[in-house]
């Protein structure tokens, strides 16, 4: 990964632009289009899936725009009507609203036909991975203890450890960050035990963050010892290069979200988002995913540790995985978020800030 990771920033750049990193990946050999893609996975994340898209269709020019989750909602609907080709996203309410609002057009293909049913919406919207939201502890501070598998044993761990990790929780800011306020306010719809999380980490100085990465690189150095609510496709990348760290898939239960991907209906360059799609969901694009990537592929057919079959597979507890559908919006009702976000401003002491963050989590 870190041989591609260089090869791909030798020949591409990257520009800071508005909360927006621009990795400019020139054609193999003589142009013939630019593909322009909007997404909020980490590049160094999705580089391998664009790499081997690139060697399959080298005369193509490939604009990718890494932004956070809720800027890039923010962002499409700033620049409307000029529109990107492909929109990619784990805000999986956000994506939803835009198609729901009309913002993309139908797109039917052999590939998009063999994701099941719940994996995508009126042929408009479809999913491309499956990923587990886990609590992450750097076992180090645990003194040998057993590790938490439950929510219930987390909040009891905080209680017993008391001052040994306080100041030392880290967590979403679900105000700024798109992915994180989907899954709490999901969860909030779904389970007693977040009033309680959310007490305790307000009891304990939970620290608030705005990135995955940002999250596991302070616990991996010990300046946090616990990270709740992270993307398992993350945790897992940084779980494997720091052995100290153990990823934790509650016994509860286990939320799953879709990253989803849409063609706006105003996409320039239709022919190469179909195509790139359509190479995103094949088996040897979800191929990729699973082998040099750390994101989840959600087609069944793929095998790996990193797959929805072997998340399913592996997995002791009951996955809830958010459905691609209509309940979404619910997530994306003004007074609904709201009323959630009140209750997490007073826990945590905070007034109304923006609702975008540059660093908001992919």
């Amino acid at each position: 990964m870190l041989n591609l990771f260089l090869s791909v920033f030798l020949v591409g750049t990257a520009t800071a632009l508005r909360a927006e990193t621009l990795w400019d990946l020139p054609s193999r050999g003589a142009e013939t289009s630019v593909l322009q893609v909007y997404g909020g996975a980490d590049f160094v994340a999705i580089a391998p899936l664009l790499e081997a898209y690139q060697a399959q269709y080298p005369s193509v020019r490939l604009q990718y725009s890494e932004f956070g989750t809720r800027e890039l909602y923010n962002r499409f609907l700033a620049d409307l009507p000029k529109t990107p080709d492909l929109v990619m996203s784990s805000a999986m309410d956000l994506q939803f609203k835009l198609v729901n609002d009309g913002y993309a057009q139908a797109y039917s293909s052999a590939q998009t036909q063999a994701l099941p049913d719940w994996a995508r919406w009126r042929n408009e919207i479809f999913g491309i991975t499956y990923e587990p939201a886990v609590m992450v502890i750097n076992s180090g501070f645990l003194d040998n203890e057993t590790l938490p598998s439950s929510r219930a044993e987390l909040i009891d761990l905080i209680r017993r450890k008391g001052d040994q990790v306080r100041g030392r929780i880290g967590t979403f800011d679900i105000e700024k960050v798109g992915i994180g306020y989907l899954v709490w306010s999901h969860d909030n719809l779904r389970t007693a035990s977040n009033g309680r999380l959310l007490e305790s980490f307000s009891l304990h100085d939970a620290r608030l963050f705005s990135s995955s990465a940002a999250m596991l690189q302070q616990l991996a150095q010990g300046n946090i010892v616990i990270a709740y609510n992270v993307l398992g496709s993350y945790a897992h990348a940084w779980a494997r290069q720091y052995p100290v760290l153990s990823v934790i898939k509650p016994s509860d239960y286990t939320t799953v979200i879709m990253r989803s991907a849409f063609i706006p209906a105003a996409a320039a360059n239709t022919t190469d988002a179909k195509r790139f799609l359509d190479f995103m969901l094949s088996l040897q694009g979800q191929q990729v995913l699973a082998d040099q990537s750390s994101l989840y592929p959600i087609r069944d057919e793929v095998s790996g540790e990193t797959s929805a079959q072997g998340l399913r597979l592996s997995n002791n507890s009951p996955l809830r995985p958010i459905p691609l559908g209509v309940s979404l919006l619910v997530q994306t009702d003004a007074m609904k978020r709201s009323l959630i976000l009140e209750e997490w401003r007073r826990a945590f002491g905070t007034s109304p800030g923006a609702e975008a963050s540059s660093g908001d989590d992919q």
